[in-house]
């Protein structure tokens, strides 16, 4: 038994499908909305009896590992580890990889800081002055709790605390010294984040992975804000801050806000944003686009209101052609930013209605004063402009984005157009060039061949019979024997032949296969066939109804079958084998006997 195998038998699809979209009962099998894709008709369907899931809307389907990877988007291995996780499953040593130390040191360092975000909430519920600093800010004490907000004390004394909490857990001081939570002094330990509001960091998948600490106490000259260092499990340029609340929200409404900072998050998300996410002080990167273009198709920019949030969203312009986002630019009032504006009662929803374009806001802001500047200055804008409206696949919205910056920048729609053009065709023999190259380099090696994918949907209603056929022996893989598994891999459709073949051979290797164990060996795209054959047919064959089928088979197919058979006589009169020419005829006398 593998690994993927091992955590089904732990766990019930049904009850982890539960936690992300409501499942009714419905005849075998349960239905409801997919997490995946909105839609109003249910069309999300599993069975917990063969332990899958398929979508008749979106076509994802497979097992429930499967569902956490493309739920949680991970692979498949980290999908596995997250349900052990989430479920407290205890994976025997034997099904740990020669990857696994890597695994384990990560799951330590997650655990880790836990323990440390369930000990700073503690430590805010007794310290007044820290508590009474986030409700002055507005924080509730629910926002508190959701985003388990803490409070990191001072002194030597509650270093020791910290130190024997963590060991009532199994953790060293060597453990919090090598996550950075506390350091080494010449005498004594101490920590960086003493006497700091804690915003404790989730990576997507819910993990504590880091910590964001903000001085408040007056006189503290300390940097505003110290984030935990970076390591291989803690990396600002690919974290959110909130994505493991907002994710959910973000895919229901089909958008998401992204703001600079823990505080500005956490007001969003009061104010009834919970889509909302922040970067951890960082600026934005391609990476964190790439993470939310995963869940969402629409991105808010709302950044502060002043110079150098208008500069932020300049600098992520560049990046949006990296991904497929569509993002708009929510413009704050001067001096505001989304905490501020929100706790004095504002309402975003006009900003939200009258966002810009982000290639608009950024042509409008870099065509400011565009008439004073030097010659110079005004050729490097115009390319830097031109530059970016190149990254626009669209060509209608690329010749709306010139029309716009030849009206700020007062320079003729023609003169802009031409010097699009050149930048196009300079890129286009720049890539030839590469690809020529490219062509040359692979001209002595012959790429591995791929299997060719059959699309689902070329199955049409004269291949109903096919259907039921590989339906009946998905139900009971029993049914395929030595008798028939010739006439099926033979005569099937590719589509379900590829399949048969691979669940023949394993059934020839292991005689006490079952359906799991050959779930498991399928790919993600077989998987995803599988469990939208077996989920379009509610119930089972009756008893008898698959000879019935495989009857009217060789029927559909005989004029196949005793071409193939002739042939076969052939070569055994050939080869002089009167033996196998006798076998061959009186396996054809019985068929023919069975059919008629």
């Amino acid at each position: 038994m593998n690994l993927f195998s091992f955590i089904k038998t732990r766990v019930s699809i049904l009850d982890v499908v539960n936690e992300y979209t409501q499942l009714k009962k419905a005849g075998t099998y349960w239905k409801g909305n997919c997490p995946f894709h909105s839609e109003k008709t249910a069309s999300f369907t599993v069975s917990p009896h063969k332990e899958i899931f398929y979508c008749f809307g979106c076509h994802v389907g497979g097992d429930v590992v499967s569902f956490i990877a493309q739920v949680e988007h991970c692979n498949q291995l980290e999908a596995a580890h997250h349900i052990a996780e989430r479920y407290r499953i205890e994976l025997p040593q034997e099904l740990i990889t020669t990857n696994e130390p890597t695994i384990n040191e990560k799951k330590h360092y997650y655990d880790l800081c836990t323990v440390v975000a369930a000990w700073c909430h503690q430590q805010l519920t007794t310290s007044p002055g820290a508590l009474h600093y986030l409700l002055k800010r507005g924080f509730t004490k629910d926002s508190m709790r959701l985003f388990t907000l803490g409070y990191f004390p001072g002194g030597h004394q509650r270093i020791k605390e910290l130190a024997t909490m963590a060991r009532s857990h199994g953790f060293l001081v060597k453990d919090l010294i090598e996550a950075g939570i506390v350091q080494e002094g010449k005498t004594v330990l101490y920590s960086p984040f003493e006497e700091r509001i804690m915003f404790p960091i989730k990576d997507h998948l819910g993990r504590f992975c880091g910590f964001g600490g903000r001085i408040f106490k007056q006189g503290d000259e300390r940097p505003k804000y110290y984030n935990s260092r970076e390591n291989p499990y803690f990396n600002k340029g690919a974290l959110l801050f909130g994505i493991d609340q907002a994710k959910k929200s973000m895919q229901q409404k089909e958008s998401a806000f992204l703001v600079e900072g823990y505080a500005d998050c956490i007001a969003m998300v009061q104010h009834g944003y919970a889509n909302t996410i922040a970067t951890l002080g960082t600026a934005c990167t391609p990476e964190h686009l790439k993470i939310l273009a995963r869940y969402t198709q629409k991105l808010y920019v709302v950044y502060d209101g002043d110079k150098a949030g208008k500069e932020a969203i300049i600098r992520l312009t560049s990046l949006c052609w990296q991904v497929c986002l569509e993002l708009h630019v929510i413009c704050l009032p001067p001096q505001e930013d989304p905490a501020s504006f929100l706790s004095k009662e504002n309402d975003l929803v006009p900003l939200i209605a009258s966002a810009k374009d982000i290639f608009v806001f950024f042509i409008e802001s870099l065509g400011e004063g565009f008439a004073t500047k030097p010659l110079p200055e005004k050729l490097q804008l115009t390319r830097k402009l031109l530059g970016v409206i190149n990254t626009v696949e669209d060509g209608i919205t690329r010749d709306l984005l010139v029309q716009r910056a030849s009206k700020i920048i007062d320079i003729p729609f023609a003169s802009l157009s031409r010097e699009l053009e050149k930048m196009q065709n300079s890129a286009k023999n720049a890539a030839t060039a590469a690809h020529n190259q490219g062509a040359l380099e692979k001209s002595s090696h012959t790429d591995p061949a791929e299997r060719p994918k059959i699309p689902h949907n070329l199955l049409g209603e004269d291949q109903k019979l096919e259907k039921n056929l590989f339906f009946a022996i998905l139900n009971n893989i029993d049914l395929l024997n030595n008798d028939n598994q010739e006439l099926m891999i033979g005569y099937l459709p590719p589509a379900f032949s590829v399949i048969l073949q691979k669940l023949y051979t394993l059934k020839t290797e292991t005689p006490s296969l079952d359906f799991v164990q050959f779930f498991d060996s399928l790919d993600s795209y077989e998987k995803e066939f599988v469990s939208k054959i077996l989920l379009e047919f509610e119930g089972s064959l009756e008893p008898g109804a698959f000879d019935q089928l495989l009857a009217q088979f060789q029927r559909k197919n005989w004029k196949s079958i005793v071409h193939k058979i002739k042939k076969q006589l052939d070569q055994a009169k050939r080869s002089g084998n009167v033996a196998e020419e006798q076998k061959i005829l009186l396996q054809f006398l019985e068929l023919k006997k069975k059919l008629l």
